[in-house]
């Protein structure tokens, strides 16, 4: 694949002879037949965090610039599509996009790169240097009205984008869950507002 950001791709130069001492560890670690346990899984965690960080800029030097910003066109028809609809009834405040991380940027651009074909959940993950919350992150994707669908491959997860089509009824969601988190109204003022939704 071709280099698509440079100064990530720096990055993990810099970062792979780290990596490649933690490997080498983890791998003389295991062939030590006397080694203890705690050596072994010291020696994994090393060199996971090496791998994680390392893979996670490999991988953002492969995001396509397109895909970076096709997310950013999503987020503006979602906010064009927030204000044609509720702008009026009612305040501004609860028109906002949510979900504009870097983090959601970036597994929405490895999504988008295989757009309509299966992504492994691992490959994913490494978008987030192997961050628990990715599984979240898809969750919010999804909460923008965008068709991220799952399915199981040989007992793996994998997910899919299948189009760049949004769900209206999801966009209505976004500002009736602005509304009930709100810490600045009551649960009637919220309750008030979401019944002016149409």
């Amino acid at each position: 694949m071709a280099i698509e950001d440079q100064s990530a791709f720096e990055v993990w130069q810099r970062l792979k002879p780290d990596t490649q001492f933690a490997v080498k560890e983890l791998s003389s670690t295991l062939e030590e037949p006397n080694e203890s346990p705690a050596a072994v899984l010291d020696a994994y965690l090393f060199a996971k965090r090496a791998l994680a960080q390392s893979m996670q800029f490999l991988l953002r030097s492969q995001l396509p610039a397109a895909s970076r910003a096709a997310f950013h066109e999503v987020r503006a028809r979602i906010q064009d599509e927030l204000h044609s609809r509720f702008s009026g009834r009612v305040p501004d405040q609860f028109l906002r996009v949510p979900y504009g991380t870097t983090a959601n940027e970036e597994l929405f651009a490895v999504l988008h790169q295989e757009i309509g074909s299966p992504v492994d959940s691992a490959r994913l993950r490494t978008v987030n240097a192997d961050d628990i919350h990715t599984e979240r992150r898809i969750r919010e994707l999804r909460e923008l009205g965008l068709d991220v669908t799952s399915a199981k491959v040989n007992g793996h997860q994998y997910y899919i984008l299948d189009s760049l089509e949004l769900d209206s009824a999801r966009i209505r969601d976004l500002v009736v869950k602005a509304i009930r988190n709100s810490k600045a109204l009551s649960k009637p003022q919220k309750d008030e507002l979401v019944a002016r939704l149409p």
